[in-house]
């Protein structure tokens, strides 16, 4: 099979409100996209959108961060591979939020699920793509990060946690593989409207936030300045 000439990123959280806006703006200026998700339905209602507005839809990828292992990013890194022959641009934008709540009152269950969505999940598929990314002469590893979070640590539960261990992650593989790349990029796209801005601020208003939409163009514009 032909591989593409195109640029080839993969997003993760590709059917929530900023994935949609990455997807919608990746595909509006001609590369390829692979949209992965574990919400089936929201990839399917994605690719409707994307040939109602006459873009090339993107590939669909179902898979939860959640549940996968090592065996199932193998098998995602097999078919990027047959159908593409390289990786240019890695997106982690998954990310999975409750409620603001202290660190004593944050469940079990819930911990597991956001520390496996948020950190361990992205370090399984960076793993598994690198091989993809080194095979592009611009390959970018982008982790969308919320430092709001950090600077005010208190209530933010697993997601604080997972938020500061991909910090750490991304500064940890920006060093260890200098300058040949592929390059890392830690991005936060600032406040903007989106169910889990809602979860945390309930208060605040469609209108008194910036669109997802904006939020995306701020993540291409740091994702394609950092371009080799």
């Amino acid at each position: 099979m032909e591989k593409s000439k195109q640029s080839v990123w993969l997003i993760t959280g590709a059917a929530g409100t900023l994935g949609r806006e990455l997807v919608r703006q990746v595909l509006n200026a001609g590369a390829d996209c692979v949209a992965l998700d574990r919400n089936t339905r929201g990839l399917n209602q994605l690719h409707d959108q994307m040939v109602d507005e006459g873009l090339q839809p993107p590939a669909l990828y179902p898979l939860d961060l959640v549940g996968a292992g090592p065996d199932d990013y193998a098998n995602l890194a097999a078919t990027l591979e047959e159908h593409f022959g390289r990786l240019d641009v890695l997106v982690h934008g998954a990310a999975a939020f409750t409620a603001l709540r202290p660190l004593e009152h944050q469940a079990a269950d819930e911990w597991f699920e956001i520390l496996q969505s948020g950190l361990t999940g992205p370090f399984l598929l960076t793993n598994a793509l690198m091989p993809l990314l080194r095979a592009s002469k611009t390959g970018r590893i982008a982790l969308i990060n919320n430092t709001a979070c950090l600077e005010m640590p208190a209530r933010w539960g697993a997601y604080g946690v997972a938020q500061a261990g991909r910090r750490q992650m991304a500064r940890s593989l920006a060093a260890e593989l200098g300058p040949r790349g592929p390059r890392v990029h830690e991005i936060d796209p600032g406040p903007f409207f989106s169910p889990l801005r809602s979860a945390a601020w309930p208060a605040q208003t469609q209108d008194e936030l910036p669109s997802a939409a904006a939020a995306a163009g701020r993540v291409c514009q740091a994702i394609n300045q950092g371009e080799h």
